[in-house]
């Protein structure tokens, strides 16, 4: 049984209405200035009509969503996974089971499923496995610097940005081919901007998602082939060989896995890193304070770059049983969307929360990788390795550089960036 009507509370304006396609078109900072901040003051849980969705077009039946605009609220329901679910989905638009099974890996998981999963992935992420990682994340980021050092004019987004990550999880899948390296990129792209016209080129969000998904497990699927006969070190080999209780993962559950680390960390990492550069542009302020002590400011500069322009902006779960959250019923099978975007400016957990401000106290942690519990970001460390060391490079050998206007994707899921001219004075030979 759904909550009755008369007990939903919501913002009953056309400014305000988060289901409509367009209203992801707005700028950032307009919506969380000028719509998230009104729900969080006036309607911290509140309801929504089913969103305009292309992936699943609702009907008169499609039931809406609930949203949690509060830090304090995501943080709850996040660490509550016996009355939140995740395996009902994990967006606030419904996707076709088959393509979330073959695609989202343990995100569309609940425990005991979830648990096992995540015990077998982790044996890639070992401290020896983790320390040679790291390796390869310092190593590509001083290619790529020397690469573009000498062109001084670059679309940032796209010739180091997206690169960045993009080499690394080709290292990290033991992918050297630059062909295949290429595709790999294009798709994470493509499949996490289901809803951005330029990423779609003529399909619909559906055939978006499932194409490119498809793009990168035919990739892993031949790469589990090969690996099978000859393991190597690398991330296919160690999930082949990944072993609990006598179970080892099945050749889909590698491409489930696959595709996941590829779009969804691939996609954030980049995005990370372009807003980094911009936002250092923009507040001069912090830009000099940190290369005034760089390694003293720069882990808090990661921190606040990700709490400020958080790159996943939502995750939803299901509740199992009529509940409550701020006073609001909430009942059994009903969504409850958790944006973090917004949680992420919450005024009570982060004072002057439209600072960027780098120094900020940490003891109210930012939610750029999720609110905790067992669906929180176990690629966190790494999606902070490769944005501090993108960071340290970049501003070290090219101390003037300077972004222009970013063109953001229209994007309810991902806090994208499409391209952004960047110039600095060419280091003299």
């Amino acid at each position: 049984m759904s909550t009755p009507a008369a007990s939903r509370p919501t913002i009953d304006s056309p400014d305000a209405d988060i289901s409509a396609r367009d209203f992801w078109a707005k700028p950032y900072m307009d919506r969380d200035r000028e719509v998230f901040e009104r729900f969080r003051q006036e309607a911290p849980v509140s309801w929504h009509r089913p969103y305009e969705s292309t992936l699943m077009p609702p009907d008169e039946d499609t039931p809406g969503f609930w949203s949690l605009w509060k830090h304090e609220d995501i943080r709850a329901v996040s660490r509550n996974a016996k009355t939140f679910i995740s395996s009902q989905g994990f967006l606030m638009e419904d996707f076709p089971e088959a393509v979330a099974t073959m695609s989202q890996s343990f995100l569309f998981m609940d425990d005991p499923e979830h648990q096992q999963m995540r015990s077998l992935v982790s044996q890639a992420f070992t401290p020896r496995r983790m320390r040679q990682i790291e390796g390869w994340v310092h190593e590509e980021v001083v290619k790529l610097c020397e690469e573009v050092g000498q062109k001084g004019d670059i679309d940032f987004a796209n010739e180091f940005a997206k690169e960045l990550p993009g080499r690394i999880f080709a290292d990290f899948f033991g992918v050297h081919d630059g062909e295949v390296r290429a595709t790999i990129m294009d798709a994470a792209e493509k499949m996490l901007a289901w809803d951005d016209p330029e990423a779609q080129q003529g399909r619909d969000a559906l055939e978006t998602y499932g194409e490119e998904a498809m793009r990168l497990l035919d990739i892993c699927f031949e790469l589990v082939e090969e690996r099978r006969v000859n393991p190597g070190e690398d991330l296919i080999s160690w999930l082949v060989a990944a072993e609990v209780d006598g179970r080892t993962l099945e050749d889909w559950e590698i491409g489930a896995f696959f595709s996941l680390l590829g779009s969804a960390a691939n996609d954030t990492t980049r995005h990370s890193l372009a807003h980094a550069l911009n936002l250092f542009t923009v507040h001069e302020d912090q830009r000099a304070l940190l290369m005034s002590d760089f390694d003293r400011h720069i882990d808090g500069a990661v921190e606040e770059v990700l709490r400020y322009s958080t790159p996943v902006m939502h995750f939803r779960r299901t509740a199992t049983h009529d509940t409550e959250i701020r006073g609001v019923k909430i009942a059994e099978g009903e969504k409850v969307v958790m944006w973090y975007v917004s949680g992420n400016h919450d005024e009570e957990a982060f004072a002057d929360h439209t600072r960027f401000d780098i120094t900020r106290e940490t003891r109210n942690a930012h939610l750029g990788f999720g609110g905790g519990g067992p669906h929180y970001c176990m690629g966190a460390a790494l999606g902070r390795q490769m944005v501090k060391y993108g960071l340290t490079e970049v501003f070290r050998r090219f101390p003037d550089i300077e972004a222009h206007e970013p063109h953001f994707q229209t994007n309810n899921f991902i806090n994208g960036v499409h391209s952004m001219r960047t110039t600095w004075t060419v280091p003299s030979a």
